[in-house]
């Protein structure tokens, strides 16, 4: 009787998953959904936790921002808030499992009108079959010192780790980089491993180009 409790019971949850993909599919494709800052102000949450409050100078006026990552039920958000502690810019992050987190963050110079906030994202850790987890990159750009210009960009992992039911544990690191490639003044953003490079291209108003690019 246990037994087939267990087996109804993962029948029905498995059902439901799927009806909510294709819920999710719906609305996507039917424009319910479109408006994701509508979303964003009506959702209600059952709980958040939030990181203590970062100081720094994102638009170079010697007043400070501040950043601060937060929980809100199963979501990773980044948010921005000017320095009289009033919120301007919300980004929620795309987690893979649990144990996900911001671990750090960098200000840098793209060009001399850009400036680059590369954060480095832990996506979460699965376990369904083998143990893996993730990093990412993720970049917001601010254009002439505008705060208002902020937009954010989900860039390509640059650590992965996995280990196998039989035990086996391997890991790769991949390198984070910023340099002006064709010398025009924009630095390009690049994520390298062993022999083989994402490059990112930035062409302002918060837009990016990608190509790969095979290393001789």
């Amino acid at each position: 009787m246990n037994k087939l409790l267990i087996i109804l019971s993962f029948i029905v949850l498995s059902w439901g998953a799927k009806a909510q993909d294709e819920r999710y599919f719906r609305q996507l494709f039917s424009g319910e959904i479109n408006n994701k800052k509508e979303l964003i102000e009506t959702k209600k949450y059952s709980y958040f936790v939030h990181t203590p409050y970062y100081a720094i100078d994102l638009n170079r006026d010697k007043l400070d921002e501040n950043i601060v990552f937060v929980k809100k039920d199963n979501e990773d958000w980044i948010e921005i808030l000017d320095s009289n502690k009033t919120k301007i810019f919300s980004y929620r992050f795309e987690n893979k499992g649990f144990d996900s987190e911001l671990f750090r963050v960098e200000l840098k110079t793209l060009s001399s009108s850009t400036s680059i906030l590369l954060l480095y994202y832990y996506e979460g850790v699965s376990k369904y079959i083998n143990f893996q987890g993730t990093s990412r990159v993720y970049a917001i750009t601010i254009d002439n010192n505008d705060l208002k210009t902020m937009s954010a960009f989900k860039g390509p992992s640059f650590f992965d780790e996995q280990k196998t039911f039989k035990g086996h544990y391997h890991k790769r690191n991949y390198h984070v980089y910023l340099e002006d490639l064709d010398k025009n003044g924009v630095k390009e953003l690049i994520v390298k491993h062993r022999d083989y490079s994402y490059v990112f291209v930035y062409r302002g108003s918060g837009k990016w180009q990608t190509f790969n690019q095979d290393q001789p």
